[in-house]
């Protein structure tokens, strides 16, 4: 039954995004860098043939499909922290000298834009390579559903409960908290002193 919130139809069409998302990106740093002299019409034939050659390859479009929800989530995160900030009465220039003077917000930025390249890689091919990994002697895979191997803990034909088994280990989890702790105090010790 179709209703008004059938996207179904759309996922048809799903390399025009990540096509125009590479084309924008590919003729931005052309034109930025002036690789080729500023010259417009080369930079948009070098961003098509780049363009059209990213989605020839399936794991690409994947990729691009799940990271741009979760960037466009991050994009209107911090949107809607700096309308915060102008709430409390922070001024564009507050903001601007924050942001040019304290490299851990730009350290924040890039560390969450590497979870989200992460956790898309391993979203597109973390279960096809733990497969891979699991394949016997014959070359018969063992699939997440397959008898063969554990069925919990990190030795398992199946990549989320591998990536489960890893994140809730108590090992991992008291690792987490230490090395927090020790970011915090290194950074409050080697920080100035605000009297």
């Amino acid at each position: 039954m179709a209703t008004v919130l059938d996207l179904s139809l759309l996922q048809t069409f799903d390399f025009v995004f990540p096509f125009i998302f590479i084309w924008a990106l590919v003729f931005a740093l052309l034109q930025k860098t002036g690789a080729t002299g500023k010259a417009v019409g080369i930079d948009a034939i070098i961003a098509t043939v780049v363009g059209f050659m990213s989605i020839m390859s399936r794991g690409i479009i994947q990729i691009i499909n799940f990271m741009i929800p979760w960037f466009a989530v991050a994009i209107i995160f911090f949107v809607l922290l700096l309308l915060l900030f102008r709430l409390f009465g922070a001024t564009d220039k507050d903001i601007f000298s924050a942001l040019t003077s304290d490299k851990s917000i730009l350290w924040v930025i890039i560390g969450i834009g590497l979870v989200i390249v992460f956790a898309a890689f391993g979203n597109v091919f973390g279960q096809q390579l733990t497969e891979q990994a699991f394949q016997g002697e014959t070359g018969t895979t063992i699939t997440a559903n397959g008898t063969a191997g554990a069925t919990s803990g990190v030795a398992t034909p199946s990549f989320q409960t591998n990536i489960m088994g890893i994140l809730t280990n108590p090992k991992v989890l008291g690792m987490i908290i230490l090395f927090t702790i020790a970011v915090f105090a290194i950074a409050l010790l080697s920080g100035s002193d605000a009297r």
